[in-house]
């Protein structure tokens, strides 16, 4: 079962994921962070093996820099980007999806167990 970290800078959207995630029984979320600060240290301390983020924390440059930072500290860590708007084409490595933040849980957890294999 992959282990996940939710970095969104909304508590409300950390918990309802970690919800619906759980609903699954497929993905087990260790914890969540909303500030790129928290997330790094949850990532050392806990070492997911996915991480799915929005990227705009708390504007698209810290996102991105957190992306950026994850994919050179821990390489084999999976990232799966969500949001409210397609950002299709943001995704440029293999180790990373998308899924919108309206997708079902089933949805969710597709993309994250799908980004682990």
């Amino acid at each position: 079962m992959p282990r996940v970290v939710i970095v969104d800078s909304d508590r409300r959207v950390q918990a309802s994921l970690t919800d619906l995630l759980a609903l699954t029984g497929r993905v087990e979320v260790i914890g969540g962070a909303g500030d790129v600060r928290s997330a790094f240290e949850l990532v050392e301390r806990e070492r997911p093996d996915a991480v799915l983020v929005d990227a705009r924390l708390p504007d698209i440059d810290a996102g991105e820099a957190f992306i950026s930072g994850l994919q050179r500290a821990w390489p084999a860590i999976r990232i799966v980007r969500t949001g409210w708007s397609d950002v299709e084409g943001h995704c440029m490595t293999p180790r990373c999806a998308y899924v919108s933040k309206d997708a079902t849980p089933e949805e969710f957890t597709a993309a994250i167990v799908d980004a682990c294999c």
